[in-house]
């Protein structure tokens, strides 16, 4: 066993007074945990009531005694209906707590004293229970949870997040989370306080590695990330600079893992603390560490009364304690392989240098239970659930952890447990936690029932029963939905010694109806000589990416079998099947199950610095901004660019001068925060505050932004509608357009309504007098708009003929004019004689001269006019020649 010597002396006195208070509680029957007064105040100036609860947890060991009703002698209502209760005490003091109950010889009365200790003084950082603080890097900083401020320091003991530490005070040097929880010496209860520390420009320390499975007899199967590095985005809009390249396209690929200490045919579970390194694992009998040794508790035992032979009744939960660092201690559910009896132990990472030792050991839950354990997540994500399901019956019970404490509810819906067949095997939720499969043999028939949950009711109901097809025994067992619930996938656990042939199967539930469900079932592998076990979706990372292969344990198999595609439909080569013979190596033998992985929050804290962009089409502004460089903590920014443009500010707005790839570069100037100005916040003031304060730190830091091109738009004004017209002609407006590949076109009115519905076409036609507004945009997603102004006006339109015939076919010099006014019009022969001149254009000339035709030949014309709509203009002149032929 490892436990340091400054642990030793503190955790003994709590293990003894934890001793102290299980003998009396076997004494009289009755179960109960720590008492202390509930913490919870209210602030007289809001009203609001701050504080963590302290819940009393009581239990009844009486597994024949049924109609609890709990008097806990403080002047609060009775309660009733449960074996187990929580309670709130308001006060420090010694009560007399009475369980009136029911057993097989009549009713019966117990009571037991309990006193109720009393809270020490709330620690807290900065004068908060639970803050964050951002200091300068290269310093180490003191963390003091009282200072000055208590008389009363040597009647407390301390014990700190994540080192273990028992003195008053720490120093820490790097970023993430401490959490100090105080003890009062004599009454043993406690008060936690918190504070998230970023060094600035310095990450948080970190673990994590592959994600593994412990399972079976020494079975590992380990899940490697793979994948290219990432590149931004060149042509994406916005984006991130100054960013570290990520993996993309991130793939788990199993592959074969260590050893490890397990033995055992059945389920385990494991959990991934806040770090991302495995915490624990454990097979509900021996708990091991990340480095595979065994956690005992500080008298040196380890073994809990779990039962390591039972399908699913072991399962880790994190305890949510208030004002934590998420997560320090954590649950491990077990069932009792004699009595049956659901139990929890507490593991508390702060002890052995963060490897954890037993503070709890089977604190008593409930009876009557199948060995069928499930967990979800709960309250966004602030509490835990555990479904149990009752032995012989019908019942669920529902078990919330949180910062309540443990509170238990019940509800009887989908088929009883009628046979061991149906205790057997796996409760399973689905990935987003909303449905819930069981699987249960009825007359003879194994079925798999699946339930959805109300969040308005906080209830359970049944959606289906679905037959599978297939005759008990060999009965179902293990269950997983695949990632969007269309499917659920089942194992029919045949034994091969009885002559017993086991399946893999999928359950098309989109089908939503019972039989079309069951008709459209699909064997995706049988055999006569491989048991079939648990299946599961790996890995349970929930950072992991989507696209997660299925894996089915088979009993006495050093591979294990998977499912590459579980999302796709029909049968083995549809869903990518991998037999056991083909599977990954285990380097061990695995047993039917497989291991129940639980994930504490993950701590995201460090000092880093982000940056992002937004817009990058050429002619048009990229806006440049900082956020949360080293906050709160003061920070000047200034952006250099390539053409030596230099600007100031967390948000700047720049035009790129060229396409393609530009550099920029930001040098970041932190500094310390003045004392002065966590008192003074004024506006005014703290300008001359900050010209007292001292770097910090100075980061320099350099990338590129990609500049795409823009449409650049050509058009030729004016444009005129002719009103005067009837009808009116529409004026084409076709612009040119470069700056891309392809190009759409958004022509609107004024007001913003599209003129055309369906194709974006280049060119329009316009017959209202307005101002219209085109928007182009390219293959690269940038756009450029333009303004169009059509105005009301008619344009002088003349046309002439070439010749005519005197006497003929076209016997006058005659023309088509419209939108003049004023005009005149002059005729010339070869010596520049007027031969015609006339004011009024419906005046024809017939080819005479003074009443005599003229010789055939050329005739040059001169005709001047004003535009009726355009006075501005000026004359107009038109000139041309005519030939008449005769």
């Amino acid at each position: 066993m490892r436990i340091s010597p400054k642990h030793f002396m503190f955790f003994g006195l709590l293990w003894i007074f934890s001793l102290a208070g299980l003998k009396e509680g076997y004494a009289q029957s009755i179960y109960t945990s720590k008492a202390c007064a509930i913490d919870l105040e209210r602030d007289p100036n809001t009203g609001q009531i701050t504080g963590c609860p302290n819940p009393t947890y009581f239990f009844d060991q009486d597994s024949t005694s049924t109609n609890w009703i709990w008097n806990f002698g403080d002047g609060s209502p009775t309660v009733g209906g449960n074996r187990s209760q929580t309670h709130f005490f308001q006060a420090p003091n010694t009560y007399t707590v009475t369980l009136l109950k029911t057993t097989p010889s009549g009713p019966q009365t117990e009571t037991m004293s309990v006193t109720v200790g009393a809270m020490p003084q709330q620690p807290l950082f900065n004068g908060q229970p639970s803050t964050d603080t951002t200091v300068c890097s290269g310093s180490p900083l003191t963390l003091n949870p009282f200072g000055l401020t208590n008389p009363t320091l040597n009647n407390y003991d301390y014990l700190w997040f994540p080192g273990g530490d028992t003195t008053k005070t720490i120093t820490v040097d790097s970023s993430g989370c401490y959490s100090v929880e105080v003890f009062d010496k004599v009454t043993r209860c406690s008060r936690t306080a918190k504070i998230t520390v970023n060094f600035c420009y310095k990450p948080a320390s970190s673990g994590g590695g592959n994600e593994r499975w412990y399972f079976g007899n020494g079975a590992t199967l380990e899940f490697q990330g793979t994948g290219e590095i990432a590149e931004r985005d060149s042509l994406a809009e916005s984006g991130s600079v100054f960013g570290e390249a990520e993996q993309d396209s991130v793939v788990y690929q199993p592959i074969p893992g260590g050893s490890n200490p397990l033995n055992t045919n059945s389920a385990t579970a494991m959990v991934y603390g806040p770090s991302g390194a495995l915490a624990f694992y454990t097979d509900g009998v021996n708990i091991y560490d990340g480095n595979d040794e065994q956690i005992l508790d500080s008298l040196g035992v380890g073994t809990l009364s779990g039962n390591n032979t039972a399908s699913q009744a072991v399962a880790i939960v994190p305890k949510s304690n208030c004002n934590e660092c998420p997560h320090h201690q954590y649950y491990v559910f077990t069932k009792d392989k004699d009595t049956g009896l659901l139990s929890y132990s507490v593991i508390d990472l702060r002890y052995n240098d963060g490897r954890g030792i037993i503070i709890e050991r089977n604190v008593p839950v409930a009876y009557d239970i199948a060995d069928k354990l499930a967990v979800r997540s709960v309250n966004d994500g602030a509490g835990f659930e555990l479904i149990t399901h009752s032995e012989n019956g019908s019942e669920f019970q529902f078990m919330t952890l949180d910062t309540l404490g443990l509170i238990t509810r019940r509800q009887t819906f989908g088929a009883p447990y009628l046979n061991g067949e149906s205790q057997n095997g796996y409760l399973v939720y689905s990935t987003d936690q909303e449905l819930l499969a069981q699987g249960v043999v009825i007359n003879g028939q194994n079925y798999v029932q699946i339930f959805a949950f109300d969040p308005n009711t906080g209830q359970w109901s049944q959606i289906n029963s679905i037959e599978l097809g297939i005759a008990a025994p060999p009965s179902v067992f293990g269950l997983s939905f695949n990632e969007d619930n269309r499917f659920l996938y089942a194992t029919i656990s045949g034994n091969p010694s009885a002559g017993e042939t086991s399946y893999l199967l999928q359950i098309p539930l989109f089908l939503v109806d019972d039989a079309t469900i069951s008709s459209g079932i699909e064997i995706i592998s049988s055999s006569a000589t491989d048991q079939y076990g648990a299946i599961q979706l790996g890995p349970q990372n929930p950072q992991a990416p989507q696209g997660k292969q299925l894996y089915m344990a088979v009993n006495g198999g050093s591979q294990i079998a998977y499912i590459q595609e579980p999302d796709f439909q029909g049968g083995p080569a549809a869903v990518g099947f991998i037999d056991v013979a083909n599977g990954v190596d285990l380097n061990g033998t695995s047993g039917l199950g497989l291991p129940t992985v639980a994930y504490a929050a993950q701590n995201q804290e460090g000092g880093g610095v982000s940056a992002t962009y937004f817009g990058n089409c050429f002619n048009s502004t990229t806006a440049l901004e900082t956020q949360n460089i080293c906050d709160p903590m003061r920070n000047e920014v200034l952006w250099e660019f390539e053409d030596g443009t230099t600007m100031k500010g967390q948000n700047v707005n720049y035009t790129f001068p060229k396409l393609g790839w530009n550099k920029i570069k930001a040098t970041i100037t932190v500094y310390n925060t003045s004392q002065v100005k966590r008192v003074i916040d004024n506006a005014i003031l703290n300008q001359i505050i900050n010209l007292t304060e001292t770097e910090c730190t100075e980061i320099v830091l350099e990338d590129s932004i990609y500049i795409k091109p823009s449409p650049e738009i050509s058009l030729t004004p004016p444009y005129y509608v002719c009103l005067r017209d009837n009808p009116v002609e529409p004026v084409v407006i076709d612009p040119d357009v470069t700056g891309g590949d392809t190009f759409e076109y958004l022509w609107q009115t004024s007001l913003g309504v599209p003129l055309t519905v369906g194709p974006r076409d280049t060119a329009q036609y316009i017959q209202i007098p307005d101002t219209y507004l085109l928007d182009v945009e390219n293959n690269f997603e940038c756009s450029t708009q333009e303004t169009v102004l059509v105005e009301s006006g008619c344009i002088p339109d003349t046309q002439f003929p070439t010749a005519f015939t005197p006497g003929g076919m076209n016997p006058t010099f005659s023309f088509y004019y419209k939108h003049t006014d004023n005009p005149n019009l002059k005729i010339y022969n070869r010596w520049g004689e007027i031969v015609f001149e006339t004011n009024n254009l419906d005046t024809t000339w017939n080819g005479t001269l003074k009443g005599s035709p003229v010789p055939t030949g050329v005739y040059a014309y001169v005709l001047t006019y004003d535009a009726i709509d355009f006075p501005n203009w000026g004359r107009q002149k038109e000139v041309g020649s005519v030939w008449i032929l005769r």
